[in-house]
């Protein structure tokens, strides 16, 4: 039962349901079931038994995962948001009994799916979700002795060499359900096609199959190339880790890190910590992460130090020495790590003691919400600050824009008492303005008069 203060206790749909007979659930649930759709294929899905349940589940892949229809964007969303029971049924299938029959299902769902793709607008990734979702159930189902190991390799190939090129399969997933006379297979496949045009399908492959057999050198070859640059070293670094040579790895993220530029680095100093925490060295991460904020400081890489400090206990020494490396290399990173270390007024006066240095939208936006509490004159003047640099701007977003930040200004002006002066800013921003009349029917709207 469910209810509240204001009215009777009102029962569930549950208490409803089973104050009903039998009889009438079975013709309620008929008649549901005939209006919409979705409970139309939970219906059929849960009469069907062992034996029928594929047949069914056939047959809503072939109907619910299937448009011939060109998608807009909204339609995308809407086709994408039908067929995802059907995935979802999939999926209660791969749980309950993977089959040689549902690997093939899958096979032909997914291929469903991808031709919906090629003709559908899928900016936000629905349908491509679906795909890899479908993916990811058909790599769970492909268990060993369940997939018929020669078909699976061939139709690898083609998934990835022919029918698209925007997924890829990765052997060494599906290794344990290929097996040694599936991987052949796949081997001589993959050699077939790689003289064609899909280039990077073949690489993919080829880089895949150096893992499954452990190839250190053609790994090297294949990911390092001339090694000159940070994402190069990232990439044999991860090969290193996931064949399970951290050593490897981590003198790879090393070289990188002495020999490389650019903001790549960043990735390998995260790649050389993370294999040094691994082994205990908390001592060793600390002094990666002071190296890594004395070269490249920001207010990242000082959350990154801290977090390597706090694990030895060492923070209290060390944060004095990286604020000021830290402000004398980028004072705006300084005034985010004192906000984010609970010192507004340290980062008030930091950002306001150079009248000609901005700091920002975003950290005035930051500081004028935090002073607005303590100093709401001072919020008030970021606030009129902040809709004067939008309105260097002509449009409906910059005008958007202006108007919330007019509305923050009025609160604080009514905090600090000082409504006459905002009145008067407004009127003089009106006057400013007058030519713009979409910006001052905007101001009208909310009452800036």
């Amino acid at each position: 039962m469910t209810g509240n203060a204001d009215g009777p206790t009102q029962p569930t749909v549950s208490d409803l349901v089973d104050r009903l007979n039998e009889d009438l659930v079975r013709r309620l649930l008929g008649h549901a079931a005939a209006r919409d759709e979705e409970t139309g294929r939970a219906v059929r899905l849960a009469a069907a038994g062992p034996s029928e349940r594929l047949e069914v589940l056939a047959a809503e892949v072939d109907s619910g995962l299937r448009t011939r229809r060109h998608l807009g964007y909204w339609e995308s969303s809407e086709w994408a948001a039908e067929a995802r029971p059907v995935v979802a049924a999939l999926a209660d299938a791969v749980e309950d009994a993977p089959s040689r029959e549902l690997v093939e299902l899958l096979q032909r769902a997914v291929g469903h799916v991808v031709k919906v793709i090629l003709r559908a607008d899928d900016s936000n990734g629905m349908i491509g979700d679906l795909a890899r979702d479908l993916l990811e159930l058909h790599a769970r189902a492909c268990q060993p002795g369940v997939a018929d190991p020669v078909k699976l390799a061939k139709w690898m190939v083609k998934f990835c060499f022919v029918d698209q090129d925007f997924f890829e399969l990765d052997v060494v997933r599906y290794a344990p359900g290929l097996g040694d006379k599936g991987i052949a297979a796949y081997r001589k496949e993959v050699a077939a096609k790689s003289t064609g045009s899909d280039r990077f399908a073949a690489r993919y492959a080829a880089e895949r199959l150096a893992i499954l057999d452990r190839d250190v050198d053609a790994l090297v070859e294949m990911l390092g190339g001339d090694v000159s640059s940070p994402y190069q070293y990232q990439r044999v670094a991860e090969a290193m880790v996931e064949l399970g040579l951290p050593d490897e790895a981590l003198r790879w993220a090393r070289d990188g890190i002495e020999r490389t530029s650019g903001w790549q680095v960043a990735k390998l100093y995260d790649l050389a910590a993370e294999l040094l925490s691994d082994r205990g060295e908390v001592a060793a991460v600390l002094g990666l992460r002071q190296r890594q904020h004395e070269r490249m400081p920001s207010s990242t890489t000082y959350g990154l130090l801290r977090e390597a400090a706090d694990a030895t206990g060492a923070w209290d020494g060390v944060r004095v020495g990286a604020r000021n490396l830290l402000g004398a290399r980028d004072r705006g990173g300084l005034v985010d790590v004192l906000l984010d270390d609970g010192e507004p007024d340290a980062a008030w006066t930091l950002a306001t003691a150079e009248p000609a240095w901005d700091v920002g939208e975003h950290r005035w936006k930051r500081l004028a919400e935090v002073r607005a509490s303590t100093h709401p004159a001072d919020a008030m003047a970021v606030w009129f600050r902040l809709v004067d640099e939008v309105l260097t701007t002509a449009d409906k977003r910059s005008y958007q824009a202006a108007v919330r930040y007019l509305k923050a200004a009025k609160k604080a002006a009514t905090a600090a008492d000082a409504m006459v002066e905002f009145e008067v800013r407004v009127a003089g921003l009106r006057e400013t303005h007058r030519r713009r009349p979409s910006l001052i029917a905007r101001l009208d709207k909310a009452g800036f008069t």
